[in-house]
């Protein structure tokens, strides 16, 4: 009789055990997968935000330097098509706190940062009276546009930049001219001119690069 009794509790023991064990290997499986998936999740993080920061990068203007232009235009069609390493994962990049690009809601994402620098350019021009026939940017600047549109009368015959000419014609220069100059150091720009230049004779185009700090942050999801 006692141990009649007793295969009951025997039973809901051994079925006490049984879940436990299922249990645990449910548990140890999806451990096992998610340890699977962190390295993967990990590269794919990394490569992308490599890529991003590239000096070759679609985005980039220079190693680590990002175009500001093409981060306010990305989105996630783009982050695709620019970048392989994306393919069918769910992705989100981030500049500090504003989201730039997603392929989809991120949940529980493995996240790298890169600290960047953002340029932003912008256009100026000067068109002043040469009355020494030199004008200094007041900007570092790696180009300059020139159009030269002397008055009747007056000729341009050189142009230098700082010591070097970069322009010469005894017949006389007129036109548009892009002329290299560098980023390290203040643009002189002297004209040899043999009359007067008055305001609009010269005019002087180029771009100034301002550059801000950032946190760029990769996350990316199964």
């Amino acid at each position: 009789m006692r141990a009649q009794l007793n295969l009951p509790s025997l039973g809901v023991a051994l079925l006490l055990v049984t879940a436990a064990v299922g249990l645990s290997l449910t548990v140890a499986q999806g451990a096992f997968a998610g340890a699977e998936r962190e390295p993967v999740r990990s590269h794919a993080a990394n490569a992308l935000a490599d890529r991003l920061v590239a000096a070759d990068g679609p985005l980039a203007k220079r190693e680590n330097v990002l175009d500001g232009d093409e981060l306010d235009a990305l989105n996630a069609s783009q982050l695709r098509a620019a970048f392989p390493v994306v393919g069918n994962r769910t992705v989100a990049v981030r500049l500090d706190d504003r989201t730039l690009a997603r392929t989809g809601a991120v949940s529980n994402p493995t996240t790298v940062r890169r600290v960047v620098l953002v340029a932003n350019t912008t256009t100026r021009t000067l068109a002043p009276a040469l009355s020494t026939g030199e004008l200094t940017i007041p900007r570092r600047t790696g180009r300059v546009t020139v159009r030269i549109d002397p008055p009747t009368g007056t000729t341009v015959r050189a142009v230098r930049v700082n010591d070097r000419t970069v322009l010469l014609n005894d017949s006389g220069l007129r036109g548009t001219f892009s002329i290299r100059a560098s980023r390290w150091a203040t643009t002189t720009l002297r004209f040899d001119a043999d009359g007067p230049l008055p305001a609009g004779s010269v005019r002087v185009t180029y771009r100034v690069e301002r550059t801000t700090k950032g946190v760029l942050v990769v996350a990316v999801d199964a």
